[in-house]
């Protein structure tokens, strides 16, 4: 499921709110601020796990070191880098493995390949259409991507300040 939100940052920031995620969310710190930004803004809290060198990506063997019981991580958040994928097989079997949710963070990797699969098609996925981006809009934009039914509802009725489908439908301005 595609949905479109204003910009990357608020992509980030619905997707974490969608997930409910109230303890430490564990991403990258070699990003753009707005990652840790939509973790905290979230009440969430950001935790970072270090970077493989060769592609300033998370590096999954820093986050399965970083995970523990008295971490309280209920996420990851791996930030796909300069058109390079980060490690997304070994970041989904940790997440499995420790019953925490993945949040793609694609703003820097639209329209890259991951083991032949789009990014955006493996789990929950934002993008951005910031102007700098690979893909830049006029002015901004943002994308969420989703294989869960009911994140998807959640982040739609986020992006609408809490409203729900059927109270839009009954106002008679629509």
């Amino acid at each position: 499921m595609l949905i479109g939100v204003a910009s990357g940052t608020d992509a980030l920031l619905l997707a974490v709110r969608g997930y409910d995620l109230t303890g430490c969310v564990l991403t990258s710190p070699f990003t753009f601020f707005a990652t840790a930004g939509a973790i905290h803004n979230a009440r969430a809290t950001p935790k970072f796990a270090d970077i493989e060198h060769e592609t300033f990506n998370i590096d999954h063997t820093k986050i399965q070191e970083t995970i523990s019981k008295e971490t309280d991580i209920n996420a990851i958040i791996p930030v796909h880098l300069f058109g390079k994928p980060a490690e997304m097989d070994s970041i989904y079997e940790i997440a499995k493995d420790n019953d925490v949710a993945v949040i793609e963070d694609a703003a820097q990797t639209l329209c890259a390949e991951y083991n032949g699969k789009k990014i955006g098609s493996l789990g929950t996925t934002c993008f951005s259409f910031f102007p700098s981006k690979n893909l830049g809009g006029f002015g901004d934009g943002g994308m969420i991507t989703t294989n869960d039914d009911d994140i998807a509802e959640k982040i739609r009725i986020l992006r609408i300040q809490g409203v729900t489908p059927q109270v839009l439908s009954s106002c008679n301005w629509i």
